[in-house]
């Protein structure tokens, strides 16, 4: 009876005493929580925060920004903020036992996705003449103007010689002047066969006689007159879209 009553006298030992007071703190748990906002100090929500140590969480962030998680044991936890608009952020902190923790976390946004450009739009492909070939033809000019020859009352005597796909070869014989005209998509050669007279070239006037070439390019006007008695006979080569109508 004495020694029971003396052992409930008797102190506790130090010792035992301590080893009780840390697994109490061990024990204790704490509330972690975290703010999350933008650059500008806005609350962001939909932030997916995970934490990994002595226990795992994860949870998302609500409109105010925050994340909260509870029972968190003591000791060292790895962070991670994950948002599909922001550049994913990884945080370590420390939290002790009992002692509550508040941390804040600014995420930076992430920059926007290259547009990649636009494919380049082929040219289109040229477009194929359905304009027939055309028949070949020789002439010798001048039997073909005495048997063609123009007459005393006409004005202008215009011959075919020859249509094909891209040029088109006509005979003029021309007593009175023809007006000045451009052909937009078409080249011309003119060739002075006999007679004489002026080619209206543009702003100048070019004389014309007898074995004389002029090359007039498309969108050029040009205008011929004669000069003397005898008409001006002039060979036309017209180029570029298909044999349509006579040269004039």
């Amino acid at each position: 009876m004495v020694l029971v009553v003396l052992s409930l006298l008797l102190p506790a030992d130090p010792a035992d005493a301590q080893q009780q007071q840390q697994r109490a703190r061990a024990a204790a748990t704490s509330t972690l929580t975290i703010t999350v906002t933008d650059g500008g100090g806005l609350p962001l929500q939909g932030v997916a925060v995970t934490a990994t140590g002595p226990v795992e969480r994860e949870g998302t962030t609500m409109p105010n920004g925050v994340a909260r998680f509870l029972n968190m044991r003591a000791g060292q936890y790895r962070l991670r903020f994950a948002h599909e608009k922001f550049v994913l952020l990884e945080r370590d902190v420390t939290i002790r036992a009992g002692a509550p923790l508040s941390i804040d976390v600014m995420l930076t946004r992430a920059p926007e996705p290259e547009t990649p450009p636009e494919p380049e739009t082929p040219p289109p492909a040229p477009q194929s003449t359905s304009a027939p070939p055309g028949d070949p033809n020789v002439v010798e000019l001048v039997k073909f103007i005495e048997r063609n020859f123009i007459g005393s009352r006409d004005n202008v005597r215009r011959d075919e010689l020859g249509c094909t796909a891209s040029a088109e070869t006509t005979l003029l014989q021309i007593r009175e002047p023809v007006p000045e005209r451009a052909l937009p998509d078409a080249d011309e050669v003119l060739y002075v066969v006999a007679g004489e007279g002026t080619l209206r070239l543009g702003n100048r006037d070019v004389p014309l006689s007898g074995s004389t070439v002029a090359v007039v390019p498309r969108g050029t006007a040009r205008g011929l007159t004669r000069k003397g008695r005898n008409p001006l006979i002039v060979l036309s080569v017209v180029s570029g879209p298909p044999c349509t109508v006579a040269a004039e």
